[in-house]
């Protein structure tokens, strides 16, 4: 739906009231410059570009957004760590040892008996100053060793699997969520910076209804209390510009904090076109994408995939744990590399275990209700998503419907303000009825302002809720 600019009808408000002949003498040129210079600080040019690129920008350098992609990151390297434990692994380990005292020593046994047979033999063929000591001073091993059959290894990576499918979701999640507030945030700030324009516009006519009065009373046409209360009416309607400036003020610090920006960084002021807001989407669709989108289900899935995971892992202890490992090193009282010194060890190991008092059982029970407790929130999850997207649909929808209301409010309070200022010019009317209505006008204008900007904030409610935004997850 195509909206008028709220700056664009309010300088033509404006306009109007100056112009000669619309009953009103004419707002003197001083007043005008004035009164345009209070528009554009108000409301500055558009910028260029889009709010989709502004929050792309914030997105990026947002820390908030880094740590979560920290997490995600820390939770990726802890799959490839349970990956890693499929693939062999190689190890070198190194023994030095210095024995004395009673060890058993092969060499005392060995020793003698060479000695008989040499001296039955007449030759020294056999050494007798064997030093076999055990264990050896030194041995030194390479070790490659390759699960076969580990049940628990399978289990440890599922769950790792599904923990980090769940920080993933996690992070998209926030990702949403700052995107919503950031865009709500601009929505925010632009609505302050045109309601100043609108305090700003209605300035020039308190001014034209204190400039009225004083000359009515000059000239003995009304008593002093009409110029009083013209006064007043104009010290409120500044008291007012003063507070939405305020709330301009804090508006667009809040929008820099989200943003990542210094506090008085200006702000962007894009068209409404530029905002990224499209056409209000079928209610049904809406709710298909939100089912099929949001990371809630992503996450219930992912914690349902941990839990049954847990509970393999807890009974895979019942089931035999085979790996081979390979030695290969060498050993004896010195270093030495030769053919008689290295050794070569292939073994198959074999474990189970027979009995745990029933903890692993009890284990496997607690991850098997869990993951029926999380599949049982599946009906519900979507029920609440559903809920979450009808009402911020229909809210969206009344909402938009409200705007020609508040567009005819408008138009019906500009025209009884030019005709009441005409009567009251010719005296025809009490002053008590001009300010009224040039009250009222301030009030529809600001009206329509918060009309049109309830169904921008709904309509940006509505895409989180449907997982309509951000289009391209950072």
């Amino acid at each position: 739906m195509t909206i008028p600019s709220l700056n664009t009808s309010v300088y033509a408000a404006v306009q109007g009231a100056a112009q000669p002949g619309a009953g009103l003498r004419a707002v003197p040129r001083r007043r005008t410059l004035l009164l345009g210079a209070l528009l554009l600080a108000a409301a500055p040019l558009a910028a260029q570009g889009s709010l989709d690129s502004f929050v792309t920008d914030a997105l990026r350098s947002s820390r908030t957004q880094r740590q979560e992609r920290l997490a995600a990151a820390r939770a990726d390297a802890q799959v490839d760590e349970a990956r890693g434990r499929f693939l062999p692994s190689a190890t070198v380990n190194a023994r030095y040892s210095n024995v004395s005292g009673n060890v058993v020593d092969i060499g005392s046994l060995i020793n003698p008996a060479f000695s008989a047979l040499n001296q039955l033999m007449h030759a020294n063929n056999f050494p007798t100053d064997l030093n076999l000591r055990l264990p050896l001073k030194q041995e030194t091993t390479v070790r490659l060793a390759q699960p076969l059959f580990q049940p628990a290894i399978v289990a440890a990576y599922q769950i790792s699997s599904n923990l980090r499918d769940a920080q993933l979701a996690q992070r998209d999640a926030a990702t949403r969520q700052l995107a919503h507030d950031l865009r709500a945030a601009y929505l925010a700030s632009r609505k302050a910076r045109q309601a100043v324009a609108i305090y700003a516009a209605s300035m020039p006519l308190a001014d034209e209804a204190v400039r009225l009065a004083d000359r009515l009373v000059q000239s003995g046409k009304a008593t002093p209390d009409a110029l009083y209360r013209a006064r007043a009416s104009r010290s409120e309607l500044a008291q007012r510009q003063s507070d939405a400036q305020r709330q301009f003020t804090a508006a667009c610090e809040y929008l820099n904090l989200l943003a990542e920006r210094p506090l008085d960084a200006p702000v962007p002021d894009f068209d409404d076109a530029a905002l990224g807001i499209d056409s209000l989407p079928v209610l049904d669709a809406a709710i298909a994408h939100a089912r099929g989108t949001r990371e809630e289900r992503r996450q219930l899935s992912s914690a349902t995939g941990a839990a049954r995971a847990q509970r393999r892992l807890a009974l895979a202890s019942f089931l035999p744990a085979i790996s081979v490992a390979l030695d290969y090193g060498i050993q004896g009282n010195s270093y030495r590399f030769a053919r008689d010194a290295d050794f070569t060890t292939t073994r198959v190991v074999m474990s189970s275990t027979l009995a745990t008092g029933a903890q692993d059982a009890a284990r496997a029970h607690q991850a098997g209700f869990e993951a029926e407790r999380l599949e049982s929130q599946g009906t519900l999850v979507d029920r609440q998503i559903e809920l979450q997207v009808r009402t911020a649909h229909e809210a969206t929808v009344v909402a938009r419907d409200a705007i020609a209301t508040a567009d005819d409010r408008v138009a019906s309070a500009r025209r009884s303000w030019e005709l009441v200022r005409r009567r009251y010019e010719e005296g025809m009317v009490p002053q008590v009825d001009l300010l009224d209505v040039r009250a009222q006008l301030t009030a529809a204008e600001l009206n329509r302002l918060i009309t049109r900007y309830d169904y921008f904030t709904r309509r940006v409610e509505l895409d989180r809720a449907a997982a309509y935004y951000p289009r391209t997850v950072q």
